[in-house]
This record gives C-alpha cells, sequence and structure tokens, in this order.
C-alpha cells in the first residue's frame, strides 16, 4: 500500500503547521524566561502568548485568577493535580478519594499509592461505558476531600458526564476538589471547565497536533485562593512556584500554536471526525463487534476481532500500511494483560485481548476506512483462528 493510514491519533498526532511555525520562532529566542533581561523577557513574552493561547482554548479568562501550569506532559499534570491537592492538607490523611474504575494509569496508579498510604478509595464502575450518578452518590460523602473522572476515555471512547458528576459530588460535599483527565477531550468535544464544576483538568500537546513532553494542568481560582495545591517537583519556582524547573520552551510554544490551530477550527474537526467515526461503524458492524458507549466521543472506535488476538492482527495492518492500536500506548511495553477498561466496559478477558482501536483526526476520510476494512477482512480471512 502506497499511502500510509495513520488511525492512531489517541496515541499521538503529527505536528501542525502552526505548531512547527510556533517551535521554529521560539528555535530562535534562547533566552531563559526566568531571567531578567531583554533576552528573558522575550522568552517570557512567548511563554505566557502560549499561555494565552490555552486560556482561549479552555474559554478561560486570563485575569479570572484561574492559573495555567505547564508540566511535561499529562503524567506528570495528572500527578501534579492528585498528589499536589491530596498532600497540600496533611489532615485529610486516612479519608476517601474517588475515582472510575477506567482511568488512564496516570490516574490509577497515584490512587493505588494514596490507598496504601491509608485513603479509602471508591472506584466507581464504567460498565458500557457509562457513569452512573446513583453510583456518585453512593460514593460521596461529607468524608471525600477528591474525585477524579476523565472526559473521554483513551480506549473506548466513552465520553463520561463530567459537568453532572461534579454538580452532583459538589452538592453532597462542597468542599471536595473536583479533578478531570481531559487529555483525549481537550480540543476533541467542547470542554469548558469553568461550566462544568471542574476545579483542576489535564491536557496535554501532543494529542493535539503540538510537540511531546508538553502539557499543563489547569486550576481555577478557587483552588489557588484556599491553597488546595502544592508543587510536586521542587526547586527554583518557575510557574509560580507550582512546578519548578526551566521551561520546555519549544514545547510550551508549539502548544500553544496547536491550540490555535484546533480552536480556530474545532467545530469543523469534530464535525467531520464524527462523521468519518460513523461510516466506520457502519462499514465494521457486519466484520467485528463494535464496543460502542452510550455516549462515544467523535475520534475513537473500538471493535472486537472474531477469534484473532488484538496483536496478531494490529501487526498484520501495520505491515499493509495502516496503524491502529490494541490499547493505551502509555501501557503498551508493560506484561500482557487484559486491558482493565475493555474489562470494566463488561468484555470479557478473551474480547479484550482480542479488541483495537481506531481513533481518527480531521485528517482521515472515508477512503481511509475503505482500505481499513478491505486489509482486515483480508487479514480475518487469514488468521482466524478456527472455534
Amino acid at each position: 500500500m502506497e499511502k500510509m493510514i495513520y488511525l492512531d491519533n489517541s496515541a499521538t498526532t503529527p505536528l501542525c503547521e502552526n505548531a512547527k511555525k510556533k517551535i521554529s520562532e521560539a528555535m530562535e529566542v534562547f533566552g531563559n524566561p526566568s531571567s531578567l533581561h531583554s533576552v528573558g523577557f522575550e522568552a517570557e513574552k512567548l511563554k505566557e502568548n502560549a499561555r494565552d493561547s490555552i486560556y482561549k482554548a479552555l474559554g478561560v479568562r486570563k485575569l479570572s485568577g484561574d492559573r495555567i501550569i505547564f508540566t511535561s506532559g499529562g503524567t506528570e499534570a495528572n500527578n501534579l493535580a492528585i498528589f499536589g491537592c491530596i498532600r497540600s492538607k496533611p489532615a485529610f490523611k486516612g479519608k476517601k478519594i474517588v475515582t472510575t474504575d477506567s482511568e488512564h494509569p496516570s490516574v490509577l496508579t497515584p490512587f493505588k499509592t494514596l490507598e496504601q498510604e491509608g485513603y479509602r478509595v471508591e472506584y466507581l464502575p464504567t460498565n458500557g461505558g457509562k457513569v452512573d450518578i446513583e453510583d456518585v452518590k453512593k460514593a460521596v460523602d461529607k468524608d471525600t476531600v477528591f474525585i477524579s473522572v476523565m472526559a473521554v476515555n483513551n480506549e473506548t471512547g466513552a465520553v463520561y458526564d463530567i459537568e453532572n458528576i461534579f454538580k452532583t459530588a459538589k452538592s453532597i460535599n462542597p468542599n471536595i476538589t473536583t479533578h478531570c483527565d481531559c487529555v483525549q477531550g481537550f480540543m476533541k468535544i467542547p470542554f469548558f471547565p469553568s461550566k462544568m464544576h471542574v476545579d483542576m483538568c489535564t491536557i496535554s500537546s501532543h494529542k493535539i497536533h503540538g510537540p511531546k513532553g508538553c502539557g499543563a494542568l489547569y486550576v481555577n481560582a478557587d483552588v489557588i485562593k484556599t491553597k488546595r495545591l502544592t508543587p510536586i517537583i521542587c526547586g527554583g519556582g518557575q510557574e509560580n512556584d507550582y512546578r519548578s524547573g526551566t521551561e520546555n520552551m519549544l514545547g510550551i510554544c508549539g502548544f500553544g500554536g496547536a491550540c490555535d490551530f484546533m480552536r480556530e477550527n474545532l467545530a469543523n474537526n469534530i464535525k467531520t471526525t464524527n462523521e468519518v467515526r460513523e461510516y466506520a461503524e457502519e462499514q465494521l458492524n457486519a466484520i467485528v463487534q463494535i464496543n460502542k458507549p452510550k455516549a462515544p466521543a467523535p475520534h475513537v472506535l473500538n471493535f472486537t476481532l472474531p477469534a484473532i488476538k488484538s496483536e496478531t492482527m494490529l501487526h498484520f495492518l501495520s505491515s499493509e500500511g495502516i496503524f491502529v492500536s490494541s490499547g493505551s500506548a502509555c501501557s503498551s511495553n508493560h506484561a500482557k494483560k487484559a486491558s482493565h477498561v475493555l474489562l470494566a466496559f463488561g468484555l470479557s478477558e478473551k474480547q479484550a485481548d482480542s479488541s483495537l482501536r481506531i481513533s481518527f483526526s480531521e485528517e482521515n476520510t472515508k477512503e481511509d476506512v475503505d482500505a481499513l476494512v478491505s486489509v482486515l477482512k483480508k487479514g480475518i480471512d487469514t488468521l482466524a483462528r478456527p472455534n
């Protein structure tokens, strides 16, 4: 196949031209943004321009008192939100924290760590790709200090009702801190934290056509005012003392450029990817089992193969120039075991071990889907194991 067909945009995305432009501009400004001279001020200006772009992408007023804290990526931002909040008040120790059973490892692992330290953790079930509000009401009480729920699941594409979940949590305990891992939702679905009862949210550059190695944590003014966040990386006091270390200027500027690109085309991008995903669902429905959540994201589609392991089919597709995923790229190098997300969704271990994820960007077309279906049929005929 002459054309490479890339259908793994939930793992990472190619750099957009605007990100490349901003990175190129930043390469000419070598100053340290913390330096108190004109070269440093020039770098500081570029950094703040990128921060302004992220404020706009999140629908946040720059002078609202809300903060954008630059990090090395989504994983660090999640860790900063969770450990930074929980450990900001030692009196929280032993109290309850809540998340779902389908979170990214960069959320689940910190929760497991805190559980080992004595915190009581409630894991909300996500069967069928849905968080039941009644489960939220049962899990959250006056003793609950923190809740983290992702906006879009990275494996199933399930869109969780963040606004209703967090509104419910705060109605039970107004003092609870809410955090949303929005790495897979940012610039893929409409998401405005200030309108959705979100105190903190995590975003990442390389999921939206920006460079790798850069992310950010949005923190609202109330969390800042009440000192509910403490740094987990200490040193020179960059990022208003919340994240020390000389800033990754190329990453930050590229991130800002990607935000501008995605924001200007958001409505059309959502429409385009959703149309391609729906077309893929129609074309694939006859040959595979579609694992469709109640509220699917525009850009993610998960399906189970008939009697073929996902890794086997993944390599077959790759040999034909089609690139998909068998799950989260961040955990693909770990010991082989069934995806906790797909098991929570309701699949058996055997089904989970035979499932693939395709994820679209605005650059993908229905012709890409046709090519995938053609090669997938060929692979099924070639690789399917007899029952």
